[in-house]
Protein backbone atom coordinates (compact mmCIF):
# COMPACT_ATOMS: atom_id res chain seq x y z
CA UNK A 1 0.00 0.00 0.00
CA UNK A 2 1.28 3.47 -0.91
CA UNK A 3 0.05 6.67 0.75
CA UNK A 4 0.06 9.76 -1.49
CA UNK A 5 -0.14 13.41 -0.51
CA UNK A 6 -1.56 15.96 -2.98
CA UNK A 7 -1.00 19.48 -1.72
CA UNK A 8 -0.38 22.95 -3.08
CA UNK A 9 3.36 22.91 -2.40
CA UNK A 10 4.19 19.28 -3.13
CA UNK A 11 2.59 16.08 -4.43
CA UNK A 12 3.52 12.43 -4.52
CA UNK A 13 3.93 9.27 -2.44
CA UNK A 14 5.41 9.70 1.02
CA UNK A 15 4.89 6.39 2.82
CA UNK A 16 4.34 2.72 1.97
CA UNK A 17 3.96 -0.64 3.66
CA UNK A 18 2.94 -4.24 3.04
CA UNK A 19 -0.40 -5.48 4.37
CA UNK A 20 -0.61 -8.36 6.80
CA UNK A 21 -1.80 -11.78 5.62
CA UNK A 22 -5.44 -10.66 6.02
CA UNK A 23 -4.89 -7.56 3.91
CA UNK A 24 -5.02 -5.12 6.81
CA UNK A 25 -2.86 -2.01 6.97
CA UNK A 26 -2.32 1.08 9.11
CA UNK A 27 -0.70 4.43 8.33
CA UNK A 28 0.03 7.01 11.03
CA UNK A 29 0.97 10.49 9.85
CA UNK A 30 0.47 14.19 10.72
CA UNK A 31 -2.22 15.31 8.28
CA UNK A 32 -2.14 18.63 6.46
CA UNK A 33 -5.78 19.70 6.32
CA UNK A 34 -5.10 21.70 3.13
CA UNK A 35 -3.92 18.57 1.28
CA UNK A 36 -5.64 15.46 -0.07
CA UNK A 37 -4.43 11.96 0.78
CA UNK A 38 -4.97 8.84 -1.34
CA UNK A 39 -4.02 5.18 -1.12
CA UNK A 40 -2.88 3.10 -4.08
CA UNK A 41 -1.99 -0.51 -4.66
CA UNK A 42 -0.85 -2.42 -7.75
CA UNK A 43 -2.04 -5.92 -8.62
CA UNK A 44 -1.45 -7.82 -11.88
CA UNK A 45 -0.15 -4.63 -13.46
CA UNK A 46 -3.24 -2.55 -12.62
CA UNK A 47 -3.02 0.45 -10.27
CA UNK A 48 -5.98 0.90 -7.91
CA UNK A 49 -6.86 4.13 -6.08
CA UNK A 50 -8.85 4.80 -2.92
CA UNK A 51 -11.24 7.61 -2.16
CA UNK A 52 -9.58 10.55 -0.40
CA UNK A 53 -8.63 9.68 3.18
CA UNK A 54 -10.43 11.55 5.94
CA UNK A 55 -7.92 13.54 7.99
CA UNK A 56 -9.76 14.34 11.23
CA UNK A 57 -7.46 12.92 13.95
CA UNK A 58 -10.40 12.53 16.31
CA UNK A 59 -12.18 10.24 13.83
CA UNK A 60 -9.59 7.95 12.22
CA UNK A 61 -10.56 6.73 8.76
CA UNK A 62 -10.81 3.02 9.53
CA UNK A 63 -13.43 2.13 6.93
CA UNK A 64 -11.42 2.30 3.69
CA UNK A 65 -11.39 -0.88 1.63
CA UNK A 66 -9.17 -0.88 -1.44
CA UNK A 67 -10.18 -3.88 -3.53
CA UNK A 68 -7.88 -5.30 -6.20
CA UNK A 69 -8.92 -7.76 -8.89
CA UNK A 70 -7.62 -10.50 -11.11
CA UNK A 71 -7.70 -9.74 -14.83
CA UNK A 72 -9.15 -11.13 -18.07
CA UNK A 73 -9.44 -9.82 -21.61
CA UNK A 74 -12.91 -11.38 -21.78
CA UNK A 75 -14.36 -9.67 -18.69
CA UNK A 76 -17.77 -8.32 -19.83
CA UNK A 77 -18.39 -4.59 -20.14
CA UNK A 78 -21.70 -2.74 -20.44
CA UNK A 79 -22.17 0.64 -22.10
CA UNK A 80 -24.49 2.03 -19.45
CA UNK A 81 -24.86 5.47 -21.01
CA UNK A 82 -23.77 7.48 -24.06
CA UNK A 83 -24.62 11.17 -24.26
CA UNK A 84 -23.96 13.22 -27.40
CA UNK A 85 -24.19 17.01 -27.69
CA UNK A 86 -23.83 18.73 -31.07
CA UNK A 87 -23.54 22.50 -31.12
CA UNK A 88 -24.53 24.85 -33.90
CA UNK A 89 -21.77 25.37 -36.50
CA UNK A 90 -18.85 27.69 -36.03
CA UNK A 91 -18.23 30.49 -38.49
CA UNK A 92 -16.16 28.09 -40.61
CA UNK A 93 -19.00 25.54 -40.66
CA UNK A 94 -17.46 22.98 -38.28
CA UNK A 95 -19.64 21.65 -35.46
CA UNK A 96 -18.41 20.86 -31.97
CA UNK A 97 -19.39 17.43 -30.62
CA UNK A 98 -18.99 16.26 -27.03
CA UNK A 99 -19.58 12.64 -26.02
CA UNK A 100 -19.88 11.53 -22.40
CA UNK A 101 -19.86 7.77 -21.80
CA UNK A 102 -20.30 5.51 -18.79
CA UNK A 103 -18.83 1.99 -18.92
CA UNK A 104 -19.74 -0.58 -16.29
CA UNK A 105 -17.65 -3.64 -15.52
CA UNK A 106 -19.88 -5.88 -13.44
CA UNK A 107 -16.87 -7.78 -12.10
CA UNK A 108 -15.25 -9.59 -10.51
CA UNK A 109 -12.38 -9.38 -13.08
CA UNK A 110 -10.67 -6.28 -14.43
CA UNK A 111 -10.92 -6.01 -18.22
CA UNK A 112 -7.51 -5.79 -19.93
CA UNK A 113 -6.38 -5.80 -23.59
CA UNK A 114 -5.78 -9.24 -25.05
CA UNK A 115 -2.35 -8.09 -26.33
CA UNK A 116 -0.26 -4.94 -26.64
CA UNK A 117 -1.82 -4.06 -30.01
CA UNK A 118 -5.46 -4.49 -28.98
CA UNK A 119 -7.68 -2.16 -26.94
CA UNK A 120 -9.56 -3.20 -23.83
CA UNK A 121 -12.68 -1.61 -25.35
CA UNK A 122 -13.61 0.61 -28.29
CA UNK A 123 -16.48 2.50 -29.89
CA UNK A 124 -16.98 4.41 -33.12
CA UNK A 125 -17.56 8.07 -33.87
CA UNK A 126 -18.62 9.65 -37.18
CA UNK A 127 -16.16 9.14 -40.05
CA UNK A 128 -14.23 12.28 -40.92
CA UNK A 129 -14.30 13.82 -37.46
CA UNK A 130 -11.38 16.19 -36.82
CA UNK A 131 -9.50 17.63 -33.81
CA UNK A 132 -10.25 14.67 -31.58
CA UNK A 133 -9.38 15.19 -27.89
CA UNK A 134 -9.93 13.30 -24.66
CA UNK A 135 -11.35 15.44 -21.88
CA UNK A 136 -12.61 14.84 -18.36
CA UNK A 137 -13.18 11.28 -17.24
CA UNK A 138 -11.96 8.48 -15.03
CA UNK A 139 -9.43 7.01 -17.44
CA UNK A 140 -6.12 8.69 -18.18
CA UNK A 141 -6.22 10.76 -21.37
CA UNK A 142 -3.15 8.93 -22.70
CA UNK A 143 -4.99 5.61 -22.42
CA UNK A 144 -7.63 6.68 -24.96
CA UNK A 145 -6.63 7.13 -28.61
CA UNK A 146 -8.26 7.39 -32.00
CA UNK A 147 -7.72 5.19 -35.05
CA UNK A 148 -9.85 6.21 -38.04
CA UNK A 149 -13.45 6.31 -36.86
CA UNK A 150 -12.71 4.16 -33.78
CA UNK A 151 -11.90 5.33 -30.27
CA UNK A 152 -9.64 2.84 -28.48
CA UNK A 153 -9.39 2.40 -24.70
CA UNK A 154 -6.02 0.84 -23.87
CA UNK A 155 -6.19 1.10 -20.08
CA UNK A 156 -7.39 -1.73 -17.83
CA UNK A 157 -11.01 -1.28 -16.76
CA UNK A 158 -11.55 -2.51 -13.19
CA UNK A 159 -14.95 -3.56 -11.83
CA UNK A 160 -17.33 -0.68 -11.24
CA UNK A 161 -18.40 2.31 -13.31
CA UNK A 162 -15.95 4.41 -15.36
CA UNK A 163 -16.74 7.65 -17.17
CA UNK A 164 -14.90 9.29 -20.02
CA UNK A 165 -15.46 12.29 -22.23
CA UNK A 166 -14.20 12.98 -25.75
CA UNK A 167 -14.59 16.03 -27.93
CA UNK A 168 -14.17 16.51 -31.67
CA UNK A 169 -15.42 18.52 -34.63
CA UNK A 170 -17.57 17.56 -37.59
CA UNK A 171 -15.64 19.14 -40.43
CA UNK A 172 -17.12 22.00 -42.49
CA UNK A 173 -19.49 20.84 -45.19
CA UNK A 174 -20.70 17.77 -43.26
CA UNK A 175 -24.40 17.24 -44.06
CA UNK A 176 -24.79 13.77 -42.55
CA UNK A 177 -23.33 12.23 -39.38
CA UNK A 178 -23.64 8.59 -38.35
CA UNK A 179 -23.08 7.44 -34.75
CA UNK A 180 -22.75 3.62 -34.78
CA UNK A 181 -23.42 1.50 -31.69
CA UNK A 182 -21.34 -1.68 -31.67
CA UNK A 183 -22.64 -2.27 -28.14
CA UNK A 184 -26.12 -1.66 -26.79
CA UNK A 185 -26.53 1.45 -24.64
CA UNK A 186 -29.17 1.50 -21.93
CA UNK A 187 -29.34 5.29 -21.68
CA UNK A 188 -28.78 7.60 -24.65
CA UNK A 189 -29.31 11.35 -24.78
CA UNK A 190 -28.82 13.33 -27.97
CA UNK A 191 -28.89 17.13 -27.87
CA UNK A 192 -28.92 19.20 -31.07
CA UNK A 193 -28.70 22.96 -31.15
CA UNK A 194 -29.73 23.32 -34.81
CA UNK A 195 -33.48 23.40 -35.32
CA UNK A 196 -33.17 22.23 -38.92
CA UNK A 197 -31.31 19.00 -38.14
CA UNK A 198 -33.10 15.66 -38.53
CA UNK A 199 -32.64 12.49 -36.46
CA UNK A 200 -33.27 8.89 -37.47
CA UNK A 201 -32.81 6.33 -34.71
CA UNK A 202 -34.81 3.38 -33.43
CA UNK A 203 -35.18 3.60 -29.67
CA UNK A 204 -34.96 7.39 -29.33
CA UNK A 205 -37.90 9.68 -28.75
CA UNK A 206 -37.92 13.46 -29.09
CA UNK A 207 -38.70 15.48 -25.97
CA UNK A 208 -41.89 17.56 -26.02
CA UNK A 209 -39.99 20.77 -25.29
CA UNK A 210 -36.55 22.18 -25.93
CA UNK A 211 -33.77 22.12 -23.38
CA UNK A 212 -32.40 25.60 -22.68
CA UNK A 213 -28.77 25.86 -21.59
CA UNK A 214 -27.35 29.29 -20.83
CA UNK A 215 -29.93 30.89 -23.08
CA UNK A 216 -29.32 28.46 -25.96
CA UNK A 217 -32.02 26.06 -27.08
CA UNK A 218 -31.30 22.37 -27.72
CA UNK A 219 -33.70 19.74 -28.95
CA UNK A 220 -33.35 16.48 -27.04
CA UNK A 221 -33.87 12.82 -27.94
CA UNK A 222 -33.69 10.15 -25.23
CA UNK A 223 -34.01 6.38 -25.01
CA UNK A 224 -31.88 3.29 -25.56
CA UNK A 225 -30.03 1.98 -28.61
CA UNK A 226 -29.63 -1.70 -29.51
CA UNK A 227 -26.34 -3.29 -30.53
CA UNK A 228 -25.69 -2.78 -34.23
CA UNK A 229 -28.03 0.22 -34.59
CA UNK A 230 -26.95 3.69 -35.71
CA UNK A 231 -28.10 7.24 -35.02
CA UNK A 232 -28.26 9.12 -38.34
CA UNK A 233 -28.31 12.90 -38.24
CA UNK A 234 -29.05 15.12 -41.23
CA UNK A 235 -27.44 18.54 -40.86
CA UNK A 236 -28.70 21.76 -42.47
CA UNK A 237 -26.69 24.29 -44.40
CA UNK A 238 -24.00 26.16 -42.52
CA UNK A 239 -25.09 28.73 -39.98
CA UNK A 240 -23.39 30.58 -37.18
CA UNK A 241 -22.95 29.30 -33.66
CA UNK A 242 -20.54 29.09 -30.79
CA UNK A 243 -18.75 26.31 -29.07
CA UNK A 244 -20.51 24.51 -26.21
CA UNK A 245 -18.53 24.66 -23.00
CA UNK A 246 -17.52 21.30 -21.56
CA UNK A 247 -18.76 22.30 -18.11
CA UNK A 248 -22.26 22.90 -19.45
CA UNK A 249 -22.44 19.35 -20.78
CA UNK A 250 -21.26 17.88 -17.51
CA UNK A 251 -23.82 19.96 -15.61
CA UNK A 252 -26.59 18.76 -17.91
CA UNK A 253 -25.99 15.02 -18.04
CA UNK A 254 -23.65 14.43 -15.12
CA UNK A 255 -26.52 13.48 -12.85
CA UNK A 256 -27.61 10.65 -15.12
CA UNK A 257 -24.09 9.21 -15.19
CA UNK A 258 -23.69 9.46 -11.43
CA UNK A 259 -27.11 7.81 -11.12
CA UNK A 260 -25.96 4.98 -13.40
CA UNK A 261 -22.90 4.37 -11.27
CA UNK A 262 -24.98 4.53 -8.10
CA UNK A 263 -27.43 1.96 -9.50
CA UNK A 264 -24.54 -0.38 -10.25
CA UNK A 265 -23.22 0.13 -6.70
CA UNK A 266 -26.63 -0.52 -5.15
CA UNK A 267 -27.11 -3.67 -7.27
CA UNK A 268 -24.09 -5.09 -5.50
CA UNK A 269 -21.53 -4.67 -8.28
CA UNK A 270 -17.98 -4.94 -7.00
CA UNK A 271 -16.24 -1.63 -7.60
CA UNK A 272 -12.70 -0.62 -6.92
CA UNK A 273 -13.56 1.17 -3.69
CA UNK A 274 -15.96 0.36 -0.91
CA UNK A 275 -16.41 3.71 0.83
CA UNK A 276 -16.89 4.03 4.58
CA UNK A 277 -20.37 4.69 5.87
CA UNK A 278 -21.54 8.27 5.48
CA UNK A 279 -20.81 10.41 8.49
CA UNK A 280 -22.81 13.42 7.33
CA UNK A 281 -25.64 14.30 5.04
CA UNK A 282 -25.35 16.39 1.89
CA UNK A 283 -27.92 17.87 -0.43
CA UNK A 284 -27.70 15.99 -3.78
CA UNK A 285 -28.52 19.08 -5.86
CA UNK A 286 -25.73 21.02 -4.17
CA UNK A 287 -23.24 18.21 -4.80
CA UNK A 288 -24.27 17.93 -8.44
CA UNK A 289 -23.72 21.67 -8.87
CA UNK A 290 -20.32 21.35 -7.19
CA UNK A 291 -19.33 18.55 -9.55
CA UNK A 292 -20.36 20.61 -12.55
CA UNK A 293 -18.41 23.64 -11.32
CA UNK A 294 -15.34 21.53 -10.60
CA UNK A 295 -15.35 20.02 -14.09
CA UNK A 296 -16.04 23.38 -15.73
CA UNK A 297 -13.06 24.93 -13.93
CA UNK A 298 -10.82 22.04 -15.00
CA UNK A 299 -12.05 22.36 -18.57
CA UNK A 300 -11.15 26.04 -18.53
CA UNK A 301 -7.65 25.23 -17.24
CA UNK A 302 -7.18 22.66 -20.00
CA UNK A 303 -8.46 25.17 -22.55
CA UNK A 304 -5.89 27.74 -21.33
CA UNK A 305 -3.10 25.15 -21.23
CA UNK A 306 -2.62 25.66 -17.49
CA UNK A 307 -3.11 22.08 -16.31
CA UNK A 308 -0.38 19.67 -15.21
CA UNK A 309 -0.18 16.06 -13.99
CA UNK A 310 -0.27 17.27 -10.38
CA UNK A 311 -3.24 19.57 -11.01
CA UNK A 312 -5.03 16.78 -12.88
CA UNK A 313 -4.44 14.41 -9.97
CA UNK A 314 -5.77 16.97 -7.49
CA UNK A 315 -8.86 17.49 -9.65
CA UNK A 316 -9.43 13.73 -9.90
CA UNK A 317 -9.14 13.36 -6.13
CA UNK A 318 -11.56 16.22 -5.44
CA UNK A 319 -13.99 14.81 -8.01
CA UNK A 320 -13.82 11.35 -6.44
CA UNK A 321 -14.62 12.80 -3.02
CA UNK A 322 -17.63 14.72 -4.35
CA UNK A 323 -18.93 11.64 -6.18
CA UNK A 324 -18.56 9.52 -3.06
CA UNK A 325 -20.53 12.09 -1.05
CA UNK A 326 -23.22 12.18 -3.72
CA UNK A 327 -23.52 8.40 -3.75
CA UNK A 328 -23.94 8.40 0.03
CA UNK A 329 -26.53 11.16 -0.16
CA UNK A 330 -28.51 9.24 -2.81
CA UNK A 331 -28.27 5.99 -0.87
CA UNK A 332 -29.76 7.56 2.24
CA UNK A 333 -29.39 6.12 5.73
CA UNK A 334 -27.70 2.73 5.92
Amino acid sequence: MVLHRIGRDRQGPFDSLRTDRLGRFRFTFPADTTALYLLTSRHHGVQYFSDPVHTNPERPDTGIVLAVHDTASSAPLTLEARHIVISAPEVDGSRNVVELLSLVNEGPLARIPSDSASPAWSWRIPAGAIRFAVSEGELAAGAVTRSGDSVLVHAPIPPGARQLTVEYLLEPGTDRAAFPFDAAAGSVNLLLEESGASVTADGLMAADSATVIQGRSFRRWSGSIAEGDTILIGLPARGRGSRLAMGVLVALVGMSLVWAGWRAFRRGKRGVIVSPAATRTDDPDTLIDALARLDAEQAERVERGEHSPDADAAHAAARAELKARLERALAGPA
